[in-house]
Parts: C-alpha cells; structure tokens; sequence
C-alpha cells in the first residue's frame, strides 16, 4: 500500500530547524519536529503528552534518556535526506521511522503501564488521522472491519490530496514560505482526512471516535 507523502515533503526543510538544537537540552520545538516527522511513539517526548499520560519522575528520566540517544542519529539522518530525492527519500524515511518507532516502542513497553500504552495507540492515531485506514496491514482497519470496496474510495481521496499537495511540496523546495506551505499542507490534509471518515458506516465511526479517544490539541 502507498503511504501518505505530505510529512516527506515537508521533512526537506523541517530537519533543518531541528539542527540548531543540541543534544544535551532537545527544546520543544526540536521535539514536535522529530513528532512531525518520525510519527507513532515519538509523540511521548513532547511536555503534553507527558503531562496528558501523567508519567511519573521515573518514566520521564527513562524517556528522556531514549531521547538524548536518538536525537543525534535523527539529526544526521535528516542532513542525509536532504540530499535524497523522490521515492528514495520516501524509501529512507520510511525505513527510518520503522526502526525509531520499533525501538521506541520496546522502550515505552518497559516503561510505560497498559493504560498509559493505550493512551499512545490513541494518540498516535489522531496525529496520523484516517489515513491508517488504508493499510490492510494495520490493526485498526481490522478492527473496524474496512471492506475493500470502503479501501478504493479512500485511495481516490488520497490521490486527489497527493494531487493538490504536489504543486505546494515543490513551491517549499523551491524555496517558498516553509510555515505558510505547511500551513496549507496540513489544512488539505485534514479536509481530505474528513472525507476518508465520512465514507465509514455510523457503527465504523462510533468505534473510530473511541479508537481515537479524547482528543488532545498539540498545536496549541
């Protein structure tokens, strides 16, 4: 299945803001980039998910400690995107954030109680949106019961979101307004998103609701 390439396109110029932190004190703003970009369970290294989960002292010290680890390789890995083009970037990215995401998640296992664990899925799931519907793979497709028929339509609203997003990933890489095209980019996004929801059934979209549980707002 084809992944959703907005986040890709907006990594070229994003990794660059992330570079002028350093290692020893990640800022919040270095962190919602490495969220941006590397997706799932990074999610955890922002203040409000922390604050959201209620970890303890002792959890945060052991995320924390993950942090400082990844944070330079993920700064090395976003130089040598730069210089990666298309589908290889897209390549790259991908596998990198599968490796990040799996040994980050072994770590929150350790760490991390079930219900807090829960509350991750959750969240990671508003942040990626009804996009993960689209991947047979994915547990919350099946959980939901997606018909193949219900995977068609989405993929023809993913294809006219890639379509309108285009144009704006090469004004960004041609050096446009990076904030403003990111702007546009997650408001397509989101229209687009909207759509794939209300193709579901109002029993899929009761059970997606809860999947997706309280919403917390980390744009604010």
């Amino acid at each position: 299945m084809q992944r959703l390439k907005v986040g890709v396109g907006v990594l070229v110029f994003v990794g660059l803001v992330c570079g002028r932190a350093a290692a020893q004190d990640v800022p919040e703003e270095a962190r919602k980039m490495l969220a941006q970009n590397l997706g799932g369970p990074c999610l955890v290294f922002l203040d409000k998910v922390q604050a959201d989960l209620k970890l303890t002292n002792e959890q945060k010290e052991k995320v924390e400690k993950h942090l400082q680890e990844l944070f330079p390789d993920a700064m090395q890995f976003f130089q040598k995107l730069q210089d990666l083009k298309g589908e290889e970037r897209e390549k790259e990215h991908k596998a990198y954030q599968k490796k990040v995401g799996e040994k980050l998640t072994a770590v929150l296992k350790e760490t991390l109680k079930e219900e807090q664990l829960k509350r991750v899925r959750q969240l990671e799931l508003q942040q990626v949106g009804a996009v993960v519907l689209l991947n047979g793979d994915d547990e919350s497709g099946k959980d939901l019961k997606i018909t193949d028929e219900q995977r068609k339509q989405f993929m023809a609203v993913i294809q006219d979101l890639q379509k309108k997003v285009a144009p704006l990933i090469k004004e960004a890489q041609s050096g446009g307004n990076h904030e403003e095209i990111r702007s546009k980019v997650m408001k397509i996004k989101k229209e687009h998103l909207d759509q794939i929801v209300a193709l579901l059934t109002d029993a899929q979209k009761k059970q997606w609701q809860e999947m997706l549980g309280k919403t917390l707002d980390l744009d604010e």
